[in-house]
């Protein structure tokens, strides 16, 4: 492309100053709002899926089918140390942990309420969950206590049960041949994550205490959670996992199918956004454009008139018009990075939405990202504007006659 007729695009656009740089400021300001709100949105989602996989949902869950169809006691991994054993050979497993669960009533004096009983090893389920890093207060511990009949409760149950650090609570459930049994356990700790209907639902004890309980046979458990090294990869940890043992084993976007939808639709929510916004800038660029070549209408005729054809003509106002939106562009991405940069590192608050969001598993504090991947799509979206926007405007310039153009007043 020739360095010249570049430079005459720029000084062209600039005739006009004050039009110019409405226009620049229009494309800018317009990049930068579906940028900024886009990456909000993004931030949002992924902040989400990692908050459900450290501490909800993990990579792989492995379970009796039959456990999954009515949570019934009796359906039981058996083995299941030499399960985990041979799952911990996998190279591309980081965590493993064995939980046994049970659907009961957790009541207080002031109230009863449905919860699902996780029974777990304190310091296994540390490396595939961090409820141990969502504790409420100085008081609260992660079953720091060797005493038995330990349990940790979330603050939305507590608040419900009216319940605090070191209350009694009763858990009533069926054991393991059916027969109706409970126990009291102490509170020793209080959690809270950004989903609260996770929050509202589960309540955890050891593994030990739930199994003595439920009368449970040796070296059984209902769910086996593995936390991969990289989530991406788990395909083709499944792979592997099947060789091993014939129990029903589900990825993270199969137990929890929402998490999957919403990873797909971020990007494409990404793309019909800035669609929209480029749309709507493009025809304010043809509008100025055609002013443009309206008030060049004698200097265009005047050099169709000595030699200039209609194929530089076209690529002269093509140039004038990309220019002039890759300016605004580029502008509108880079305050873009700027704010996505330092508002992903100390985060957006929004404290006073916070419970409607965290009831939909959303955090309370937003921390927009966009990647690489998303300003090259941008910068593309922005050149086929600058393109598609000029099209008009230079067929409207090389229809003029010469002659009749320049004979205009």
């Amino acid at each position: 492309m020739n360095t010249l007729n570049l430079q005459m695009a720029w000084r062209n656009i600039w005739r006009n100053k004050l039009r110019s740089t409405v226009v620049i400021a229009a494309i800018t300001v317009g990049l930068f709002g579906g940028l900024a709100a886009s990456g909000i949105m993004k931030g949002m989602v992924v902040d989400m899926i990692d908050n459900a996989l450290e501490n909800t949902v993990s990579h792989i869950q492995i379970h009796d089918e039959r456990f999954i169809d009515n949570n019934e006691v009796g359906f039981f991994i058996k083995n299941s140390s030499n399960l985990i054993r041979q799952i911990q050979s996998v190279p591309e497993v980081a965590a493993v942990c064995e939980r046994t669960k049970a659907f009961g009533m957790a009541s207080t004096a002031s109230k009863a309420l449905g919860v699902m009983i996780n029974g777990i090893e304190p310091d296994k389920e540390k490396k595939v969950t961090k409820i141990y890093t969502k504790l409420t207060d100085s008081i609260s511990t992660y079953f720091t206590s060797s005493k038995k009949n330990r349990i940790l409760i979330s603050q939305k149950l507590a608040n419900k049960l009216n319940a605090k650090v070191k209350s009694k609570i009763v858990l009533t459930f069926q054991d393991y041949d059916g027969n109706l049994t409970g126990a009291s356990f102490k509170v020793e700790g209080i959690f809270k994550t950004q989903n609260a209907m996770f929050d509202e639902q589960n309540v955890f004890v050891r593994k030990k205490d739930l199994d003595r309980l439920l009368d449970m046979p040796a070296n059984t458990s209902h769910e086996i959670a593995i936390m991969l090294k990289d989530y991406h990869k788990t395909s083709i940890v499944l792979d592997k996992l099947k060789k091993i043992t014939s129990y029903y084993i589900e990825p993270w976007n199969k137990i929890d199918p929402y998490l999957e939808l919403t990873t797909s639709l971020t990007g494409f929510m990404l793309l019909i956004f800035m669609t929209v916004i480029l749309l709507a800038l493009g025809f304010a660029i043809v509008n100025t454009m055609l002013m443009v070549i309206l008030e060049r209408t004698k200097e265009l005729g005047m050099i169709m008139a000595i030699g200039m054809n209609k194929r530089k003509v076209f690529i002269m106002i093509m140039q004038e018009t990309t220019m002039l939106t890759l300016t605004g562009g580029i502008l509108g991405i880079l305050i873009s990075i700027i704010f996505t940069t330092y508002f992903g590192r100390v985060g957006i608050g929004i404290s006073g939405v916070a419970q409607g969001f965290e009831a939909l598993g959303y955090s309370s504090v937003m921390y927009p990202q966009l990647s690489f991947t998303d300003y090259l799509q941008v910068i593309a979206m922005v050149l086929i504007t600058g393109v598609i926007s000029s099209i008009f405007p230079t067929i409207r310039a090389i229809k003029m006659r010469p002659a009749e153009a320049v004979r205009m007043d």
